[in-house]
């Protein structure tokens, strides 16, 4: 649910603001772009909340607000309600994010562990790609406001049954009593900032007051509140996480591949409807198949790197994408031809996204203790949410503002998401280090080792 939120409303926002006429666009806008400022900024908080307060209730509480907020969203009466609805289901997924994950992979043995977040990711992965799908049905058969009503069934169900099926998750020993508030303050305003920036900057223009204040306030916040976590005993985000080499090189390949993995859900519907001449419908049935195929990978690349490792993994994932743009770019044309022109490429993708990000989450845990997985967590998220949307700002700034975008300029676009997608991999081939991959097999061994050894023989032994 967290995941289509951040997608699905951009495809109703026509029929949003044919609602609430009179409210200007760039008030609106804030409908779009505000849930996922929110969540990118206070996500870090949700992290830690989660390690020092218990789990299990920092995520009901996420619930709650995230379902509270649908419920608004779905009756809003007017825009500002609207607007201020969306920036509450932000805070209430950034307190779900974290919390999620961090509250089951401890249930995991050590082997099992990057399946177990390969299933995690995948889910996620499939609401932010199903989003626009769903949406085109909704909005065209029922109402946008329906967009909200459908997933409180989930939100619901999840909120009463958490006590009873997921694990207390209390505070966990080696997290530190209390945070720092300064540093909550600043490195909350310093990720909101770059977002904003970022995410606001395409739309706006990068020469808007706004978005160079907002620049240049978050240029001078961010170091800062690098250097207060660095002195104060318990800051926002312990900079010693960055001090291990997976966490760190998983996280600069994340910044390069979630603005390759999440720009191109842009481009697909823009090239459909302008070029193909698409309904919104029509367009939200011919991407679905895409995520299908990246969610159904992604729990099958946990497998694979529960094996043979994330690094392999990943840096043979990380090629495949390169293969299906190269198809994009070469099959695509003015004529309409979905099987043989845009499936096979979009497949292609989609299979190499799969095999990326799952291993990828897992990466940027390995090293993490237990108690630091909530925030740990929260830090891969919004560096995730921060490169998805400069990714979409590169491909926005590529395909310009014509009413109709000229052929060419797609092709320009899937070719930059190529070489993001490219210099990814060359993060992950050079930086990420080789033992953990060894780990892995140790793990690996370990485990078949022990299921094959007789129940009693432990017992057996002088």
């Amino acid at each position: 649910m967290i995941g289509l939120a951040v997608t699905a409303v951009n495809l109703a926002f026509p029929a949003i603001e044919r609602d609430f006429a009179g409210t200007s666009r760039s008030t609106l806008a804030w409908g779009l772009t505000g849930y996922s400022i929110t969540l990118a900024s206070l996500v870090l908080v949700g992290g830690r909340l989660a390690d020092q307060r218990g789990r299990r209730r920092v995520f009901r509480l996420g619930v709650g607000i995230f379902t509270a907020a649908s419920v608004v969203l779905a009756a809003a009466p007017t825009a500002l309600v609207f607007v201020a609805a969306r920036v509450a289901q932000g805070v209430g997924a950034a307190c779900i994010a974290p919390a999620s994950l961090a509250l089951v992979l401890p249930l995991f043995p050590t082997a099992r562990r990057v399946t177990a977040i390969a299933t995690w990711t995948s889910i996620g992965t499939l609401g932010s790609a199903v989003g626009p799908s769903l949406a085109a049905v909704v909005t065209q058969q029922l109402s946008w406001r329906w967009i909200f009503v459908f997933p409180l069934a989930i939100t619901t169900a999840a909120f009463f049954l958490a006590p009873r099926l997921l694990p207390e998750g209390a505070p966990q020993a080696g997290a530190a009593t209390g945070v720092d508030a300064v540093g909550v303050v600043t490195g909350t305003a310093a990720v909101a900032l770059v977002a904003f920036a970022i995410i606001r900057g395409p739309a706006l223009g990068w020469a808007n007051p706004r978005v160079l204040g907002a620049t240049a306030l978050g240029v001078v916040l961010v170091p800062w509140f690098v250097r207060r976590s660095l002195v104060h005993p318990t800051p926002l985000l312990d900079p010693r996480l960055f001090r291990v080499r997976t966490v760190w090189s998983a996280n600069c390949a994340n910044v390069l591949l979630s603005a390759s993995g999440l720009s191109i859900w842009l481009v697909y519907p823009l090239f459909l409807v302008q070029h193909w001449d698409y309904s919104l419908l029509r367009t939200g049935i011919a991407i679905t198949p895409a995520p299908v195929i990246s969610a159904t990978t992604g729990v099958l690349s946990g497998r694979m790197a529960d094996r043979h490792g994330v690094r392999a993994v990943i840096g043979i994932g990380s090629l495949v994408p390169l293969v299906g743009t190269a198809l994009l770019v070469w099959r695509l044309g003015p004529e309409p031809a979905y099987w043989r022109d845009f499936f096979p490429g979009a497949a292609v993708y989609s299979i190499g996204f799969g095999l990326i990000f799952s291993p990828l989450t897992a990466a940027a845990l390995r090293g993490v203790s237990s108690a630091d997985l909530g925030q740990a967590n929260a830090a891969f998220n919004a560096v995730r949410s921060l490169g998805g949307g400069l990714g979409i700002a590169v491909v926005v700034a590529i395909l310009g503002d014509a009413d109709v975008i000229p052929l060419d300029h797609f092709d320009h676009a899937y070719l930059a998401i190529a070489a993001m997608t490219l210099l990814g991999w060359i993060v992950v081939t050079v930086l990420y280090p080789r033992s953990a991959d060894r780990e892995v097999a140790v793990a690996v061994v370990a485990v078949a080792a022990s299921a094959a050894e007789p129940p009693n023989a432990a017992a057996a032994q002088p």
